[in-house]
Formats: structure tokens, C-alpha cells, sequence
């Protein structure tokens, strides 16, 4: 066994059974390490999308299993960035193997440039990564690499980076069986070390919840990265019967026909779920970041006349929120909270009138919705939503993480029978790494997946279409969501600026022709431009079909309902309105 198989291996052993690459000189021991293996080997056309494939393979796997990518030296490293950028925002578990040029030739004079396909590697990905590290087995001990490798898995999950110089790749590792078990042993040992809940901390939690009249349970995507599933929440919320909030990311954890589910509160929300949010006497946030989109650019707003105790594996996101009135940091694994609430001996004391509100103002917000929209025959973001949570049962929906069109698909999705929602670069926003997750999301699934992205984003890496041309066991269909333009940007710009410039047709950046680029990969094609004609597709896609790419033409897509505004001050800087100033339009 060499140093490359020792770590190809030692991934392999962490649950990973498929790995995204695309192949170079620098990683050659590597390269051959992975194709000698038993892992499905993915080869990617870009190395940003070999990174954001292992995040959707990650996330599909609800983070108990880390994605897996190998690039090569330089610019394979440069490609990576953004994507590692958006898994570690996003607090995805994956490992990158990385060649690199041999130590020789590794930069240690001061120039721009040394060795042939050569960067800085470490120094450009370790304010985006949890750990990085040179692997060299003459010099790394095999517990520095267990601590390296268990980090993508412990406490706030992330990605990891190991380079590995051309000359150290083939190093024969001696006793190497035995020293991966070894090793193997003690990256689970790591990974399982979860702390205790402190008395005060237990204490705080009880009596705040038990002296609550109002009590609201927020459940954030933190939940499911500690490894908590949606039996384990079905029975949390059933038990506390406190009405349930989420974030955009968590909104698929509770489905939606539940009678305790208020929805999503925020800037681009229904009324209903912000009312309920400020009309809280206590909010017990588990594993909710409360980030700056979720609180609609105002976190001491958010929730603002509760007591408000914030649960969080991540000290640096409390200590953000350390002057936030009312406010308790809990610095603590939410699988021990989640432990304490199931107990026996806790119960709740919710008052009927208090859920009876939140039900009024959910009715009430439901009617307002409905004489809104459902007199419309046009194809809008929330018909495009409802059809994909009624026609996609026990399916994933992959969807991009940035655009004007995905707003709408964020804000309307109702979670149904099971089927899962998850963004690609939620919190980094980053257009185009949609079709890369979902490819990384459908090459591991056991189920249907459909990837949501826009116009705009499926240009940014439309050199994937050729890696599922080539993987034909990979089941999966694209919907574009077309707008034909930058629709989010010109709107923007329409309002800050009264005109619009680089963000459409006009100015010479429009939509693609999707009928040939599906020839081009032999997918079928499909014209979308009603609800009928959608629900037709999908339906087919559910009953098994895949490798569709149906172009949906959105229409009447300039409005999402209740939503902050940013405005400006006379001195030009800008500010965005409350969320209690969200109200649906008069009518006309």
C-alpha cells in the first residue's frame, strides 16, 4: 500500500463510496489509487464542479457521510475555491485530495510563481476549510491525519483539504493494513465525542420553556447536519406541541399537512410565520445560525419580545449575537437538547389559545395567499413550487442556491410525503452550482432527483451535461427555470436605479436555446408554458422517467408576496424595512 491508496482507503473507510474527479499529472498516484479502489469513480468536466457533486453526494446522504473529491495541483486546486467556499458556509462534511508538485519544487523563494502548476494551496483554502494539511507519511503521523480527516465529521461539520506532494504519492506505507484500522479506529473515536449538556444549561431550557405562554420550537438546518432525522423531529414536535418554525434550508424536516408547521419567517415570508415569530414570549432556536437572510438583515428584531435561547454548536455564531437583548447563548450539541426534551420527565406547557392564534393567523394568511394568486393561469414561482410539492412525493428536489427564480421556489415549496428540499450553495449564494450537486445528490440516491436552476445559473457549469451524458445510471432530470434573464438583478436595478444594464438580452446576456443544448447531451426536452403542462412532466418523472430537461417559461413572475424592501437614506446608504412592516399588497 502507498501514501495515495492509504488515503484513498482511509476516506473510503469513512462511508464515502463514490468520489468526483477530474484527473491531472500532479495527482497521478492519486488518480490511479482511486480507480484501483472500489469506489465509484465520477469524472467530473470541472473542478468546481467535482467539489459542489461530493457537497450534494454529502447532503443527500443527510451529512452522515462525507463527499469525496480528487484534483490536482494549481489551477485544479483555484477551480475548487468558491465551491469549498459554499460547503464550508454550509457546514457540509467532505474530504478534497489534492496533488501537488513535489516538494522540490514547492515555492520557498518569495516569487510569484516557482514550480510548474503550482499555488499556495494551504494559504488559499484555510480560512474556507475546517482543517488543511501536506500529507507526507514520512512526517504526519497517522494520528495528526485521524484528527485532520474526523474534523470534516465533528462538532460543526465542514470540509477538509489534504494536499499531497507528486514525490510523497507513492511512498510505500509498511504494516499499511494494519496502521489503516488503526487509523480507521481512531477517526470514529474522534467523530463520536459528543459533550454533555451542563445542569444550567438543562435547567435554563426547562423552566424558560415551562413558564412560557407563548413558546415557539424554530428548527434549523443544524438539526440534520448533527444527525437528527425527521422521525426523531416528527416525535419532538408531536411531544412539545409548541407551533414549529424553520429555516428555508430546514423546511423539509416537518412536512407540511402538519397542524404545529407555521412556516418560514424572514424577509420573503408568509405574514402568518413572522406575526407568530413576534408575538413569541419564548423562542428556543435549535441549530438556527439566524443569519442575516434568515432575520431579514435585523437579528435583534427577530423574535424581539421573547426570551429568546439560542442553541448552537459553532461559539463563533453565538458570540456574534452577544449583544442581542434577551438573549441566551447555549453553546451546545442540539442532539443533547433534542435528548433532554424527549425525556419522560419534560413536558411542555403550551396554552390552547395560544396554538388556536397561531392557526387563525395561518388561515387568515392562507385566504390572502389564495385570492392572490390562485386566480392566475400564468406559470409563477408558486405554481412552479406547489406542482413540485404535490407531484414530486418521495423524490429530491436539488435546487440552485441564488436567483430571483429560486426565491420563489424557497418561499412556496410545501415538503409533502416525504420529499426532500436542498439548496446547492445556500448560504453562499453562489450561481451554478446547482446541476454539479445534483449530480453529486442523483449519483448516490436510491430515489428520483430533479435539479431547479435558473437560466442564468446552468450557464456557469454547463460542461456537466457531458459527466451525466456519460454516467447513464445517473437519474436525473433538470428543470430550468426561465426567466429568460439576470430577472433578480434587473429587478434590483430597476428599483435602486430606475434602469437596467448587463443583466438581460439587451445587453447581450440572454438565455440559452435549452431545446438544442438538450440535443447536444442526448436528453429529451420538454416545453413548459402552463401548470398543466408541468404537472405533466413531473408526473412522468415521478412514475420513473429521468434525463428530462423541460424548459419552464415563468410568467407573471415579478411578485413573491409579502417581503422587506431595502431602501436608501439621504446619504445613500441603504437599509431594508422590518419584518413587521411586511403586509400583503392592497387590493386594487
Amino acid at each position: 500500500m502507498n501514501a495515495s491508496q492509504f488515503l484513498v482507503s482511509a476516506v473510503r473507510a469513512m462511508g464515502a463510496d463514490t468520489v468526483f474527479s477530474l484527473t491531472g499529472g500532479m495527482a497521478m498516484h492519486v488518480n490511479r489509487a482511486v480507480a484501483q479502489s472500489d469506489l465509484r469513480a465520477v469524472y467530473c468536466n470541472h473542478e468546481q464542479a467535482c467539489v459542489a457533486s461530493a457537497d450534494g453526494y454529502a447532503k443527500i446522504h443527510e451529512y452522515l457521510h462525507p463527499g469525496f473529491a480528487v484534483v490536482t495541483s494549481g489551477p485544479g486546486v483555484t477551480n475548487t475555491l468558491t465551491s469549498l467556499a459554499s460547503a464550508y458556509h454550509d457546514s457540509v462534511p467532505l474530504i478534497v485530495i489534492a496533488g501537488q508538485v513535489k516538494r522540490a519544487d514547492i515555492n520557498s523563494h518569495g516569487v510569484r510563481s516557482f514550480g510548474a502548476q503550482e499555488v499556495p494551496s494551504l494559504d488559499l483554502v484555510r480560512p474556507i476549510v475546517k482543517t488543511a494539511l501536506r500529507y507526507d507519511s514520512r512526517t504526519v503521523s497517522d494520528d495528526a491525519l485521524a484528527e485532520c480527516l474526523s474534523s470534516a465529521m465533528q462538532g460543526r461539520k465542514g470540509p477538509v483539504f489534504i494536499e499531497i506532494p507528486l514525490d510523497a504519492q507513492a511512498v510505500v506505507i509498511d504494516d499499511g493494513g494494519a496502521r489503516l484500522a488503526a487509523l480507521v479506529e481512531n477517526i470514529e473515536m474522534k467523530a463520536k465525542q459528543i459533550p454533555a449538556l451542563e445542569d444550567v444549561q438543562r435547567n435554563l431550557i426547562i423552566d424558560t420553556l415551562r413558564t412560557a405562554q407563548r413558546p415557539v420550537l424554530f428548527l434549523g438546518n443544524g438539526l440534520r447536519i448533527a444527525g437528527l432525522g425527521r422521525d426523531t423531529i416528527r416525535l419532538l414536535v408531536d411531544k412539545l406541541q409548541m407551533p414549529v418554525l424553520t429555516t428555508w434550508p430546514s423546511t423539509d424536516l416537518i412536512d407540511a399537512a402538519h397542524d404545529l408547521r407555521f412556516g418560514c419567517p424572514g424577509g420573503l415570508a408568509p405574514t402568518h410565520s413572522n406575526r407568530i415569530l413576534q408575538r413569541a414570549d419564548a423562542i428556543l432556536f435549535l441549530g438556527v445560525r439566524l443569519d442575516l437572510l434568515t432575520t431579514g438583515f435585523n437579528p435583534a428584531q427577530y423574535g424581539k419580545r421573547a426570551k429568546r435561547l439560542l442553541v448552537e454548536i459553532d461559539d463563533a455564531e453565538l458570540s456574534k449575537h452577544a449583544a442581542l437583548p434577551d438573549a441566551t447563548a447555549i453553546h451546545a450539541d442540539v442532539r443533547r437538547v433534542v435528548e433532554l426534551l424527549l425525556d419522560d420527565a419534560f413536558a411542555a406547557n403550551v396554552l390552547p389559545q395560544w396554538l388556536d392564534a397561531c392557526r387563525g393567523l395561518r388561515s387568515a394568511d392562507a385566504a390572502k395567499e389564495g385570492h392572490e394568486f390562485d386566480s392566475r393561469s400564468s406559470l409563477n414561482a408558486r405554481a412552479v413550487a406547489r406542482l413540485f410539492s404535490t407531484a414530486m412525493s418521495d423524490s429530491t428536489v436539488v435546487a440552485t442556491g441564488s436567483g430571483y427564480a429560486i426565491e420563489g421556489f424557497a418561499r412556496f415549496f410545501e415538503p409533502r410525503n416525504g420529499n426532500r428540499l436542498f439548496y446547492a450553495g445556500h448560504s453562499l449564494g453562489s450561481m451554478g452550482l446547482g446541476l454539479p450537486a445534483a449530480i453529486g445528490a442523483a449519483a448516490a440516491a436510491r430515489r428520483k432527483v430533479v435539479c431547479v436552476e435558473g437560466d442564468g445559473g446552468i450557464m456557469l457549469n454547463i460542461q456537466e451535461l457531458l459527466t451525466l451524458q456519460a454516467n447513464t445510471d445517473v437519474a436525473l432530470s433538470i428543470a430550468v427555470l426561465n426567466n429568460l434573464g439576470y430577472v433578480s438583478i434587473s429587478r434590483s436595478q430597476l428599483r435602486a436605479f430606475g434602469g437596467e444594464f448587463g443583466a438581460s438580452d439587451a445587453s447581450g446576456l440572454g438565455a440559452p436555446d435549452l431545446k438544442a443544448l438538450a440535443t447536444c447531451f442526448s436528453l429529451d426536452y420538454a416545453l413548459v408554458n402552463t401548470p398543466a403542462e408541468l404537472e405533466s412532466v413531473l408526473t412522468k418523472i415521478s412514475d420513473g422517467r429521468s434525463r428530462v430537461l423541460f424548459d419552464v417559461r415563468l410568467r407573471d413572475d415579478d411578485y413573491r408576496g409579502p417581503a422587506i424592501m431595502t431602501k436608501f437614506r439621504d446619504d445613500g446608504t441603504p437599509y431594508s424595512t422590518d419584518i413587521e412592516e411586511i403586509e400583503w399588497r392592497q387590493p386594487s
